[in-house]
């Protein structure tokens, strides 16, 4: 078939590589005038990596990022260590592939490179996408320049304002979480001295809590903080915020985060929004993926990891046969899990930001005792989510 593919982010990439390994033709349209992803670090667990191995894609995964030692949760102002949970060599004989953390940028450039090389010139930058008419047999994006492109299914890759979605169902209200999160990334030879481990830690606060781990094969570290706040309610990205507010935020933290938090010369901040679930992901030869469908806040670090797995069981539901059985198929398979992953990131926020000392005593204190008496049944907690195998769905 003749796919088009609606946004050139993560998923739209993952998209268009998994169908044109399987033999499609895919056209991907990205509405910014060149690519290009956000500076910022996201995580790769073993499930993204499972499929990104099949995709021929190790090899650049290894050349880009960094290994974590472990998942680990403390609190903000002591360090005290509640929950562990190894990765490393323990994560890859578990489940078989490692657990990475990469800069976003430096994924989407090696992703952009393999479909080009693979594929061709098949990304078209400055395409904003502003309808979607269908036929039976063929289905149609309208750009804003007028222009229009027809092919047999189009995917809806366009993150959370995306405008396939809006197009096949009308606007999506987002309702806003009441926080907001800054974003930096740092030299790691600038915090050298703050002692932050090799290990994506979640440091947890009444109220707030900040993670940390590193990229770029350990040359950046990456900061994500978020605050419970009333007055910020813009999504964007990319959206500076001062150096000075991000300090008050995290004025009584534990030395390391605020030596982290003096580093940052370009702090970004943006309000997290949830928007209600989709009854349906598609409509006759058109489906959605990723954010455009499930946008998921960042708590359970499975954004990209989601729109990859998406990518992989569209493109094995597609080769079953007829086009809308597929994709009823894949909504099938994925929407439980998505729907999952989801409940699971909003339960982390509010574990991460208990506020009643008692509660945070008890809850807190259980799981530090937990993990010392059983800590393979800490582990084994997230075998679901790490140890799932998206090429094996269909």
């Amino acid at each position: 078939m003749k796919v088009l593919i609606a946004g050139a982010g993560i998923g739209g990439l993952a998209a268009g590589l998994a169908l044109q390994q399987a033999g499609h033709e895919v056209v991907l349209f990205e509405q910014a005038p060149e690519l290009g992803e956000v500076g910022a670090g996201l995580q790769l667990s073993p499930n993204a990596v499972r499929v990104l191995h099949a995709w021929g894609l190790l090899p650049e995964l290894n050349e880009i990022a960094f290994r974590p030692e472990a998942i680990e949760l403390r609190l903000h102002k002591s360090a005290r260590r509640i929950a562990h949970i190894p990765l490393g060599v323990e994560a890859e004989a578990r489940y078989g592939f490692p657990y990475l953390h990469a800069h976003r940028g430096d994924l989407h450039r090696r992703l952009t490179d393999v479909l080009r090389a693979r594929a061709g010139e098949v990304i078209r930058t400055g395409a904003r996408v502003v309808d979607v008419k269908q036929e039976p047999h063929h289905a149609s994006l309208i750009f804003a320049n007028g222009s229009v492109e027809t092919g047999d299914l189009v995917i809806g890759a366009d993150g959370i304002h995306s405008a396939v979605r809006e197009a096949l169902f009308g606007p999506a209200r987002p309702h806003f979480k009441k926080m907001t999160a800054w974003r930096g990334l740092v030299p790691a030879h600038r915090v050298r001295e703050a002692g932050i481990r090799p290990s994506a830690t979640s440091w947890m606060s009444p109220h707030a809590h900040a993670v940390t781990y590193y990229v770029r094969r350990g040359e950046l570290l990456n900061f994500v903080g978020v605050t419970e706040c009333e007055d910020w309610t813009s999504e964007s990205w990319t959206e500076q915020g001062s150096r000075e507010e991000l300090a008050a935020d995290f004025a009584d933290w534990h030395p390391s985060i605020r030596a982290v938090v003096e580093a940052i010369d370009a702090p970004f901040r943006w309000a997290l929004h949830a928007r209600a679930p989709l009854e349906r992901w598609s409509e006759g030869r058109v489906v959605l993926l990723g954010d455009a469908c499930h946008p998921m806040l960042p708590f359970l670090a499975q954004g990209a990891a989601s729109a990859i797995e998406d990518a992989a069981v569209l493109t094995a539901a597609l080769g079953q046969g007829d086009v809308t059985a597929a994709l009823q198929l894949y909504e099938e398979i994925r929407k439980p899990r998505t729907s999952r992953i989801q409940k699971e990131a909003e339960a982390n926020g509010r574990l991460f930001h208990l506020a009643n000392p008692l509660l945070r005593a008890g809850v807190y204190g259980a799981m530090a005792a937990g993990g010392k008496v059983a800590p393979g049944l800490v582990a084994s907690r997230y075998d679901w989510l790490m140890g799932y195998d998206a090429l094996s769905a269909v």
